[in-house]
């Protein structure tokens, strides 16, 4: 009972504390350049490497800006950008590395940098605030406030308040943010014109567009679903315990589909009808379609790619521990947060699933210690029913 107590006061700190689920910033897809750009690991500087999925066979790998070290990409449906190391800087192209751009250089530290149909936007926390930028007017310069998990869809970006609550911003902002009111949520992704998320429960919640049931909410345990992708009319998640992709929606409605089996994924991105994600192990990309009838995977050539972003050693940022290896995935140039809604968080909610011997020597402890409790319990009770017979 206390380790239940214990994992339900825990839970919330730990969400609210952290960045958001839906925050990928290693790996994007651009369906309108038909480009998939990830960070490198085991590099420094972390360069950004692409490659076009229009052809057949993928094209091999090229730089974008091969001097300049990323700490997030993100994409929208025509163009990509990448945020500088520094936090800085972002630098946006359009699936071809001649056409580049600098879109902000300035004192702002950012970082959350999410990209829509026409903008840019990204969280200051210099004067804690959002930015956008290239927003065709269509956004305000800026909001005041303190927000996480920053996503951004067709004509809308939405966040989450401090106290759980989504707002919106853009054209299509009132719908989307109206369908969550009623919710407390932790994380939220969006896709071209609709949005999941989980609650402060853990359940999924999702929003928006439902013409091919890709607003379909699985049923399952809290956290059972986490880090998810969603494109224009499908969305896929990671699937805990073991990690695999689990999608809905697509051509063929809301038939919830295994697209890969067993395979364990690291995160997952999606634009258009393609879902993208990161093998556990060994960092490689793999793509599929939103077709679950006619599942067609590729492996992209693309070389082993981040599977989180690398913040400084000793950044207070960490409150759920290191990624494994993370030095060395981050070239010695800092570490990577590991995220709390992986496998360990699944350790608070379903200990039986995760035996270990320091659980189990706790577990012992625990009840040796309540045997004892009993048994003394027993004997004072034993022995004050004694002094009351006696003295009868």
């Amino acid at each position: 009972m206390l380790g239940l107590f214990t994992t339900l006061a825990v839970i919330p700190f730990l969400f609210f504390s952290t960045d958001a689920v839906g925050s990928v910033g290693t790996l994007a897809i651009s369906l309108g350049t038909s480009t998939v750009c990830g960070i490198s690991a085991y590099t420094f500087p972390r360069i950004i490497y692409c490659t076009n999925m229009s052809e057949s066979v993928p094209t091999s790998p090229y730089l974008i800006y091969p001097n300049v070290s990323f700490d997030y990409v993100s994409a929208g449906t025509t163009f990509l950008c990448g945020l500088k190391s520094s936090r800085r800087a972002i630098f946006c192209w359009n699936g071809n590395p001649v056409n580049t751009k600098q879109v902000y250089k300035g004192p702002w530290v950012l970082s959350d940098i999410s990209v829509g149909e026409t903008h840019v936007s990204a969280i200051d926390h210099s004067s804690n605030e959002i930015r956008w930028w290239s927003k065709a007017d269509l956004f305000p310069s800026s909001v005041h406030g303190n927000y996480s998990s920053l996503t951004s869809g067709n004509n809308f970006t939405c966040a989450i308040t401090s106290k759980g609550k989504v707002t919106c911003w853009g054209p299509l902002s009132r719908a989307i943010q109206y369908s969550f009111s009623k919710y407390s949520m932790t994380t939220i992704v969006a896709g071209d014109s609709h949005m999941c998320g989980l609650d402060t429960s853990g359940f999924v919640i999702c929003k928006g567009s439902n013409s091919l049931g890709q607003s379909y909410a699985p049923p399952g345990l809290p956290y059972d679903y986490t880090r998810f992708a969603l494109g224009s009319s499908h969305t896929c998640a990671i699937k805990h315990p073991n990690g695999t992709a689990v999608c809905w929606g697509g051509s063929n409605g809301a038939h919830l589909y295994t697209p890969l089996n067993d395979t364990s994924f690291e995160l997952l991105v999606a634009a258009g009808n393609i879902t993208c994600g990161l093998e556990t192990g060994n960092f490689s990309v793999l793509c599929w379609g939103s077709d679950w009838r006619t599942v067609s995977v590729r492996i992209l050539p693309l070389p082993k790619i981040l599977p989180g972003i690398c913040v400084a050693e000793g950044s207070d940022e960490c409150k759920c521990g290191f990624y494994p290896n993370s030095g060395n995935l981050c070239a010695g140039v800092g570490v990577i947060c590991r995220r709390c809604d992986s496998l360990w968080i699944q350790q608070l909610l379903h200990p039986e699933l995760f035996p270990s011997p320091s659980e189990s020597k706790r577990w012992k402890v625990e009840i040796i210690v309540g045997s004892v409790c009993i048994f003394v319990g027993a004997c004072w009770i034993t022995f004050g029913l004694s002094l009351i017979l006696c003295r009868k």
